[in-house]
């Protein structure tokens, strides 16, 4: 089967505007909001260690974004810090902030950073090396304004991606936090841990409305090696997936998306070398 009538048997569009979205409520007077403005600013939170070679993918995303109001803010370890400025310069784009985190903080610590440091009254988790479709920040504002009692807009479905074994999936259905688009009133304080700090955005749609957005192309959650979590955990995501695309199938998927996102030079990064060996 090719790829595009195999994403079609999964309901999977490749065409991001036909976005379906859903609700999912457990207290039904939890959010209350007053009118909500038209055009809000969004601040993306980025937390990186400063591995150039993969977060330049990521910012490439950032740049290509339809919505136009926006920021990203960039959350640095200090042994990172000059190169992140560096390659930041280098980049002659506006509304991008670098913040150098104190020594010793956790990952939580650096996530409460970056949004202590944001301007927007939504904010958009933006991971240093992971993959957003063009339009996630517009839809996500979209379903936010439109539904005045969502505290935020979380995808309900992604697309995983490990390029070092030629294997991708549409994932399971859940809420998937990396891709939350919340406003700022409702998000709670990430706990100070090394990993699995996004508890936050589980602590949020327990208690508020927030709109799921079933568009899995909108996001690429990529496996790269340096991943908080390791293989075996990303071992255990493939194996609930909906569906699989491996060898052929992977580099015709890859092609089929790369007029959005820039897959095929990131697997190349990714697959000339051993990630252990890609500059931290």
């Amino acid at each position: 089967m090719h790829v595009h009538s195999k994403l079609q048997s999964f309901s999977v569009n490749l065409v991001s505007d036909s976005t379906k979205f859903y609700f999912r409520v457990r207290d039904p007077g939890a959010s209350l909001f007053p009118e909500r403005p038209a055009n809000p600013l969004v601040s993306c939170l980025m937390v990186t260690r400063g591995n150039i070679e993969l977060l330049k993918y990521s910012f490439a995303c950032y740049q290509r974004q339809t919505y136009a109001n926006r920021e990203l803010v960039i959350v640095a370890e200090p042994e990172a810090s000059e190169k992140v400025h560096t390659f930041i310069a280098s980049q002659e784009f506006s509304n991008v902030t670098v913040c150098v985190a104190p020594p010793g903080l956790t990952l939580g610590d650096h996530r409460n950073l970056a949004a202590a440091r944001a301007s927007g009254g939504i904010l958009a988790t933006w991971d240093d090396d992971d993959l957003s479709d063009p339009s996630r920040l517009e839809i996500a504002v979209q379903v936010l304004r439109q539904e005045p009692v969502a505290a935020a807009a979380v995808l309900s479905r992604l697309l995983l991606w490990w390029p070092q074994r030629k294997l991708a999936a549409i994932s399971e259905r859940r809420a998937w936090e990396q891709s939350m688009v919340a406003w700022r009133n409702h998000l709670p304080i990430y706990p100070s841990r090394p990993r699995d700090e996004d508890v936050v955005s589980r602590v949020l749609i327990s208690t508020h409305k927030w709109a799921a957005i079933d568009c899995p192309l909108l996001y690429v959650y990529v496996v790269t090696g340096r991943n908080t979590w390791d293989a075996a955990h990303f071992e255990r995501i493939f194996s609930r997936a909906e569906c699989c695309f491996e060898g052929d199938q992977f580099d015709e998927l890859n092609q089929l998306l790369s007029r959005r996102l820039p897959l095929l030079d990131y697997a190349a990064v990714l697959n000339e070398k051993r990630v252990g060996e890609i500059p931290r």
